[in-house]
């Protein structure tokens, strides 16, 4: 609804303001109100200004008096340095940075005519028109298709290189939507390289080009034409770079660089090109730390991951974030489409195993990184060699995360995590989504990964208030018996961000942040839960031996076995 509907009396006043301002201005003439189609409010109106009349139109936006009004030149015509193009909008004192409801449309007129008339004066010499419009890297490059990104690191190497120089370049690019984002990957030859970063695992386009280094008064007058490159190359006495000019049959990149800027100009393909495509260059500026440093810890740390479903994805991706750069991952399972309402990957894993499309999500994030994959289902009907084979992975870990809510493999990975003094945490959403559980064993601080279990069942059962879908049925492990667990992306959202939070407690801090070792969260008011995020912190009593106990009985039943497995070594150190 348009505003002077509901706030006429406003309308009145504007009007009132605008009629005041024309009796006392003499260079304010031929105030015309109208009405859109569409209800907007504007007027017509001209400024005496450069020694005749500039007519303009001031339109009142459907959301005043929130947002500023809008003055435009009726004609498709450029008044000022300050406008959004021939046609557009004035970008005057007022803008919706700084816009205030008191303020007026006859201020607006007014400020339309400082800037006009002022500009008129800086023509003639006399002084400047202060220009309080900035822009952001997002507000210049918006509407660019084709885009460069120069990092810091890169454009340093960029600037070593001596004026007129001409070396071998390679691109990698990638089409994210409608944006063609391309990066330099390698500096000089193959053979050879000068510097190289590159970014293959997220799968770009390589495009081969070549490098000029030009004087920073140059940058401006690039050629642009086929025919002006050719003449370049040929004028740099360059064979190479001539003939690479010349070749119709690939895209033909070439980097300008000079101190401080770089551009790159790219020739499509087809006979008939003839001129370059301009790039829009992104300058990356220096990266602000966002994280606490104590993050720094988690590089070269490693996190086995069981579960890389709905749950286990969203973990992977804030560990990824938070800077672990070692996986391994643990998942039967394949991913499809239903998995898409509340996982952290998308259409792009149709029909990958679970595994290797976080694996894929990891490295988008963090191209660094590594990550070991088995496609186990583990507690499944899979060969003993192959469930062997992926505890083994998981036991060189510093940490492991149960993200399956699933018993049988809960007890594999609490085997595990005893046997090797490892770290635990696991969770789970409960059924309907109404809340979640979050856990962890830490050796000889906390229960034993089952017996935490077991005391943790224990609490739920002495809340005295029954509830059947308390304990969730198989969440992220295909069963096909087990019906799909109801709860959406939000839900699950909460409960990974808060497994990942212990998790990343315990690989970068002696002194835990968490005083309990075990937290219920509610998300919806049922069973125990009186609201949404209503959260039980639960007291576990360490129990149990993290340490499997050895006895003299078992040191002679040892040798017994050596014995029997290696007769002939024992025979030998015997008879010598």
């Amino acid at each position: 609804m348009s505003w002077w509907l509901t706030q006429a009396g406003r309308a009145l006043s504007e009007r009132v303001a605008i009629a005041d301002l024309q009796e006392k201005a003499n260079w304010l003439k031929n105030v015309e109100w109208k009405m859109s189609n569409d209800l907007h409010l504007s007027a017509d109106f001209g400024i005496s200004v450069r020694g005749g009349t500039v007519t303009l139109r001031i339109i009142y936006p459907a959301f005043f008096p929130d947002v500023p009004p809008q003055v435009y030149p009726i004609e498709e015509v450029r008044l000022s340095r300050h406008q959004y193009g021939a046609g557009g909008e004035l970008c005057l004192e007022f803008r919706p940075d700084n816009w205030e409801p008191e303020m007026t449309g006859a201020m607006m007129i007014e400020s339309a005519y400082r800037l006009l008339s002022d500009e008129q004066q800086t023509e003639k010499g006399d002084r400047e028109v202060p220009d309080a419009h900035r822009t952001t890297i997002a507000q210049e490059i918006r509407g660019k298709k084709f885009r460069l990104i120069v990092s810091r690191n890169a454009q340093q190497h960029l600037e070593t290189l001596p004026d007129f120089s001409v070396t071998e370049l390679e691109l990698e690019e990638l089409l994210r939507g409608k944006t063609w984002i391309a990066r330099p990957s390698r500096i000089g030859s193959k053979e050879s390289p000068l510097w190289s970063q590159s970014m293959k695992s997220l799968m770009p386009i390589e495009r081969p080009g070549y490098l000029v280094r030009f004087p920073s008064d140059r940058m401006n007058s690039l050629p642009n034409t086929l025919k002006d490159l050719f003449a370049m190359a040929q004028g740099l006495k360059h064979d190479a770079l001539a003939a690479f000019i010349e070749d119709v049959t690939i895209e033909r990149p070439i980097l300008f660089v000079s101190e401080g800027r770089s551009q790159l100009l790219s020739l499509f393909r087809g006979e008939d090109t003839q001129e370059a495509c301009r790039y829009k260059t992104v300058d990356i500026p220096a990266p602000v730390q966002r994280q606490n440093s104590e993050y720094e810890r988690l590089a070269g740390k490693t996190v086995a991951l069981v579960g890389c479903g709905s749950i286990g994805s969203k973990v992977a991706a804030s560990l990824a974030r938070a800077g672990v750069d070692n996986f391994v991952l643990v998942d039967g399972d394949i991913f499809l489409p239903g998995n898409i309402v509340r996982n952290d990957l998308d259409m792009r894993s149709v029909g990958m195993n679970k595994p290797d499309a976080v694996v894929a999500k990891i490295q988008e994030i963090n191209h660094f990184a590594n990550a070991s994959v088995r496609r186990v289902l583990m507690g499944g009907q899979e060969s003993s060699s192959s469930t062997e084979a992926a505890l083994q992975n998981i036991a060189k870990c510093d940490l492991i995360i149960d993200a399956t809510a699933d018993s049988t493999i809960f007890n594999l990975c609490s085997a595990v995590a005893r046997s090797t003094r490892k770290p635990l945490v696991w969770g789970e959403v409960f059924a309907g989504g109404v809340g979640g559980i979050i856990a962890r064993a830490r050796p000889d601080i906390d229960p034993t990964p089952l017996i935490a279990r077991r005391q943790l069942v224990a609490w739920c059962a002495d809340q005295g208030v029954p509830w059947d879908g308390k304990e969730s049925e198989t969440y992220d492990i295909t069963r096909d018996e087990a019906p799909p667990l109801v709860a959406d992306d939000a839900e699950v959202s909460i409960i990974a961000a808060h497994i990942a939070r212990l998790a990343t407690d315990i690989l970068i801090r002696e002194e835990s942040i968490f005083p309990h070792s075990a937290y219920i969260v509610g998300l919806q008011r049922e069973w125990i839960f009186s609201g949404p995020f209503e959260t039980f912190p639960i007291d576990l009593e360490a129990s149990g031996d993290w340490k499997h106990p050895v006895s003299d009985e078992t040191n002679k039943e040892l040798v017994a076995l050596m014995h029997e497995l290696f007769p002939d070594v024992f025979e030998a150190k015997d008879e010598s």
